[in-house]
């Protein structure tokens, strides 16, 4: 569309703005009175008789200097433009001007022949208010500058078929305004006078609700460029007469969206824009966000597509950037980054133009009126008590555990989930680069024996249950972490990608909680065990602290620092039973941090029931709590548990003993000898013995440890990406 409007307006223009501007400084005030004589037809006809003819333009140029007047001698280049000389007669009897003479517009043309030049059209003469405006408009400044043509009224309005602005087939009517706009300003400015490429500008407002009205639902009453830049007195933005000068917008725009003006007016944003900043505000009127700088100018969309409702936040954070920061770090401004339209964005809570300071009694933030409009989303809250609805709105949107001074109960949280990482990582990160160490010193010395030599004898290490146990722990986990990281890290570029994978911010939610609850399970599931055990006829001392037991003993203490000296080359390895001392801290830590990010995570999936006990502030704790727990939990599984089960030299690239439940006489002998003496000497260790694992089992338990830790290896990067950006 924007070509086919280049393309007529580069045919060429008669009449220039300059002549027309030229004229109309020094001739309007003494025409303005002028009194325009009734049409006489037969003066027109005489005019038409020539310039009616269609073929005028065809005619050769001794033909057409016979029919005017010139003085002997006299040259006369040739118009540029022959077309402009035919006066379509039937388009004329339509035209506005049809009761004037020809003279009227042409002075001179009333005696034949006349002369070779006209004047320019005396449209001032009758015009004079829209002379004045155009004088005092941007298209007049823009005439008095070298190379740039300015466009007259022929441009604007036609010729000899000026139409009223009523008429379809007008040029000036809303249906064909953006083609005499648009075609100019695309022909001959790169660049609006504030610095808006024209062409983006057009095409965003054909591709705007406006512009979508008026071009493809045919709507005359959608706004065009007329409407919000005005016809004739047309000024840059910055002008601040201007009709787009930002402290002007709201009234331009209400001229249309009346209800809207007469609400903004009210709210604070309009008060403060509309008064000047007035006395009692600490802003600027030009500092205070209008129509345009929410909606935009000329790429206007419906306030209710995703596209808009997603990017409406952003636009509130030009302006509040600190109350932005920190709505983007709460589960609202998360899911919001991440596409979901259901969470709560500012104008949910705030409103949209009708925004009031809190103080507002009317404010949809107002004490009185704050539980209501949390109940707009979380409807459970309009059938619960006043207790409840009390407790559930003190829960701080905006609240920021980064500040000392604002949350210190946040910020000391946040501080100890900084040093329990800090310190975790530290420790556990310098034992496995020293084990790796060593244990390459040691393979070079000494190679790794045959673990998997056929004929060796195969026990159980791991019963069924265990293993079943075990793989629900995997599948929570990795769907945990899949499911939850984008909403940690929000802002990272990463973020949108990954939860697309796993279905969007929404399905995302649904599986996130469907994995929680195999927490639940896999957590039954072994207390179950734990009862089997107690049921197994040993005494509960043996129960709790024999061999056999999870609990930290004096052992392990004494097994640690033994581990130490054989890092560092001074002693042998300790000789471990059934647990070591990394599993029973790995069981632990599981077993805390389950409870920890379990606890904080159902305060978090039902708000509106625990609001009847606790205060809404514990939501708040229960975020932090929740993702720095997650974070911990994550990053020590793919980095320390990863290397300890599977990547350290003996068992690269995957330790099978979890997935297939069995271990080598040689792997046993080796990595728990202590436990191999006990129960060879008990004779305990032949009731253990079992067929090796079947070929294919041996088989997916390699695909599956492989592809565990290679989505681990990948998650980690992102986390460290994210943590650096």
């Amino acid at each position: 569309m924007i070509d086919a409007v280049v393309a007529r307006i580069r045919r060429g223009r008669a009449i220039r703005a300059v002549a027309l501007l030229a004229w109309s400084m020094t001739a309007r005030d003494a025409l303005a009175q002028t009194t325009q004589p009734a049409a006489d037809p037969n003066a027109n006809q005489r005019c038409l008789n020539c310039h009616g003819q269609a073929h005028i333009a065809q005619l050769s140029t001794a033909d057409r200097r016979g029919m005017i007047a010139m003085a002997p001698g006299e040259s006369q280049p040739e118009r540029p433009n022959l077309q402009s000389l035919f006066v379509d007669s039937a388009a004329r009897m339509r035209d506005v001007h049809r009761a004037l003479d020809c003279a009227a517009c042409h002075p001179g043309a009333e005696r034949l022949p006349h002369p070779a030049r006209l004047p320019p059209a005396q449209c001032a003469s009758c015009h004079v208010r829209a002379a004045d405006d155009v004088i005092r408009s941007i298209h007049a400044t823009a005439s008095t500058r070298a190379g740039v043509a300015s466009p007259t009224c022929a441009d604007c309005h036609g010729t000899h078929d000026i139409r009223p602005k009523s008429d379809p087939e007008s040029k000036t009517n809303p249906l064909h305004a953006i083609n005499t706009c648009g075609g100019c300003h695309v022909q001959h400015h790169g660049k609006t006078p504030d610095g808006l490429d024209a062409k983006r500008v057009i095409r965003g407002y054909l591709d705007s609700v406006h512009g979508r009205a008026v071009a493809r639902a045919g709507l005359v009453v959608a706004a065009t460029c007329a409407d919000c830049h005005g016809h004739h007195d047309v000024r840059p933005a910055r002008d601040p007469e201007s009709t787009i000068h930002r402290t002007n917008v709201p009234r331009t725009c209400g001229r249309c969206h009346v209800g809207i003006e007469m609400v903004f007016a009210e709210s604070v944003h309009g008060q403060i824009a509309l008064n000047g900043g007035g006395s009692t505000s600490t802003q600027p009127a030009a500092a205070v966000p209008v129509c345009s700088d929410c909606h935009s100018a000329h790429e206007i969309t419906r306030a209710d597509t995703p596209e808009f409702l997603r990017d409406i936040v952003n636009e509130c954070g030009t302006c509040h950037a600190d109350l932005y920061r920190t709505y983007r770090a709460s589960y609202h401004g998360q899911v919001n980054a991440l596409g979901s339209l259901r969470a709560a964005r500012c104008s949910d809570c705030h409103g949209a133009h009708n925004i009031k300071r809190v103080t507002d009694p009317t404010s949809t933030l107002a004490p009185d009126q704050l539980a209501d409009t949390c109940a707009r989303c979380h409807v459970e809250l309009k059938r619960m008590s006043r207790t409840a609805r009390e407790n559930f709105v003190k829960y701080r949107p905006h609240s920021d555990y980064r500040d000392r001074r604002r949350d210190p109960v946040l910020f000391y949280i946040w501080l100890y989930f900084l040093v329990v990482m800090g310190v975790t990582f530290t420790f556990w990160g310098l034992h496995s680069i020293a084990w790796f160490v060593r244990g390459t010193l040691d393979h070079r010395a000494h190679p790794d024996p045959p673990h998997a030599a056929e004929g060796q004898p195969v026990y159980r290490r791991f019963s069924a249950w265990h293993r079943w146990t075990h793989a629900l722990v995997i599948v929570s986990f990795f769907g945990l972490t899949l499911t939850g990281l984008p909403l940690k890290f929000s802002d990272a570029r990463w973020a949108v990608p990954l939860m697309r994978v796993v279905g969007g911010p929404e399905t995302a939610g649904t599986l996130h909680r469907c994995f929680a609850v195999l927490v639940l399970v896999y957590l039954a599931m072994h207390l179950i065990h734990l009862w089997r055990l107690r049921r197994g006829g040993q005494s509960f001392l043996r129960y709790v602290f024999g061999p056999a037991s999870m609990l930290p003993t004096a052992t392990d203490w004494r097994q640690f620092k033994q581990m130490v000296r054989w890092f560092f080359g001074r002693g042998p390895r300790p000789e471990f039973d059934r647990w070591t001392y990394w599993e029973k801290f790995d069981y632990w830590a599981d077993l805390f941090g389950t409870g920890i990010i379990g606890g904080s995570g159902l305060l978090l999936w039902f708000p509106t029931f625990f609001c009847t006990v606790l205060s809404g502030y514990w939501f708040n704790i229960a975020t932090v709590v929740h993702g720095y727990e997650a974070l911990l939990a994550a990053g020590f599984i793919f980095s320390i548990h990863f290397f300890n089960a599977h990547l350290r030299r003996e068992k690269f690239p995957v330790d099978k003993v979890i997935f297939t439940g069995r271990i080598t006489e040689a792997e046993f002998r080796e990595e728990r000898p202590a436990q191999y003496r006990r129960l060879k000497e008990s004779g305990e260790l032949e009731r253990l013995r079992v067929p090796p694992a079947p070929r294919w089992l041996e088989r997916l338990a390699t695909v599956i440890g492989v592809l565990a830790l290679l989505v681990g290896a990948l998650l980690i990067v992102l986390i460290i990406r994210a943590g650096l950006n």
